[in-house]
């Protein structure tokens, strides 16, 4: 494989996972596709898989994903791959403004081909794979490089290749972060704001025991007991196995498998009462509004910049994220710019953005004040 694709200006790249049936996840097939041949890689059978990463560093040859985010981290995690000159197919989509973005929505559309469903969930750790997955695992890959073409040509001709290569470009920076277990993670569950103190306690213990037995089993913690489950646990606090199986989510086996685990949780869990005062504050607004109470002036730029972005969002016919994101938009709210070269500072906005936008980014801002 490695020979034939020596020379090749391009690749379709794209993985396959077992993230939704084990705790501890790993790539368990690689999919790379050129014009003439499509490659199924496994990574089970061959120890060494080193000879792939020149080309998917090499930034003479274009690889081609669909929603790449996920396949850089996790090919940087299990093989420290990285990789350069990356068009991304799912984002040009988006930055096109076509209205379907999922790849099998995209090549119904382009080819008139159809995804089989039935293996988008499927167990990709498992080994012998059937022959009708491997074909599914194949297409993901096989029209990739010509539904690039296509996309390439439309960007050209729209004037959205600055844009689409600025994205590209920050997608090929991706690399593998350590997401390790927040036992905070409870407070984020719907319904814990509801809660009395003492269900709070209960479903922080419930919480932590379920991620125990998730290590535990190499399972994935929805599969051990879901969070509409805990959530039940916590509001109606079964106090022996038999009333187990009333709550939503609750088997007869699970009763018998957890049982003795999840009553001492919930015991553990009264004895401890939480306020939602209690609750972390988090540093992380993730990308919309700012911590603490901008302005008014602040807040009444952000308004009229936000009604600016969804009007030109609709006059490109694009999501209102593709023009710029609640993150940007807070940034340039606050900062309250008055030249272009504010703008770009400290990486505010692309250049690509201020190109395209800049003049009437300060022209709204100057008209809110």
């Amino acid at each position: 494989m490695l020979a034939h694709l020596e020379g090749e200006p391009a690749l379709a790249v794209d993985t396959e996972s077992n993230s939704l049936y084990v705790y501890q996840e790993r790539v368990c097939l690689i999919q790379i596709s050129v014009p003439d041949v499509d490659y199924l890689v496994d990574p089970f059978a061959l120890r060494d898989l080193s000879g792939l990463g020149p080309f998917l560093a090499d930034p003479r040859v274009l690889k081609v994903f669909h929603g790449a985010e996920y396949d850089l981290s996790v090919l940087h995690r299990d093989f420290q791959f990285t990789v350069a000159n990356l068009f991304d197919t799912m984002w040009a989509s988006r930055i096109l403004g076509w209205p379907a973005h999922g790849l099998g929505d995209l090549l119904q559309e382009q080819f008139g081909v159809t995804l089989n469903k039935k293996y988008q969930r499927a167990n990709w750790g498992l080994r012998p794979l059937p022959p009708a997955q491997l074909d599914y695992a194949r297409l993901d890959t096989h029209y990739l490089l010509p539904l690039h073409e296509i996309q390439a040509q439309e960007l050209t001709a729209t004037g959205r290749w600055p844009q689409a290569r600025h994205r590209f470009g920050r997608l090929v920076e991706i690399r593998w972060e350590s997401r390790e277990f927040d036992p905070e993670g409870f407070w984020r569950l719907p319904g814990v704001r509801d809660m009395d103190d003492v269900g709070r306690g209960v479903l922080r213990e419930l919480y932590l025991f379920r991620e125990e037995r998730a290590r535990h089993e190499n399972r994935p913690p929805f599969r051990v007991i879901s969070n509409r489950a805990l959530v039940g646990l916590a509001e109606q606090r079964p106090q022996n196995r038999r009333e187990l199986p009333r709550i939503k989510g609750i088997s007869e086996s699970m009763a018998r498998r957890y049982g003795q685990g999840l009553l001492n949780a919930i015991q553990r869990g009264k004895e401890h009462p939480l306020s939602w005062k209690d609750r972390p504050r988090s540093d992380n607004n993730h990308g919309s509004r700012p911590n603490g109470r901008p302005a008014p002036a602040a807040q009444a730029r952000f308004e009229a910049l936000r009604q600016w972005r969804n009007a030109k969002a609709q006059e490109r016919g694009v999501e209102p994220d593709i023009v710029l994101n609640n993150q940007a938009l807070w940034s340039i709210a606050i900062l309250n710019p008055h030249s272009r070269q504010e703008l770009t500072g400290d990486g505010l906005l692309a250049r690509w953005q201020v190109d395209e936008y800049g003049d009437e980014l300060l022209a709204v801002v100057a008209r809110a004040h």
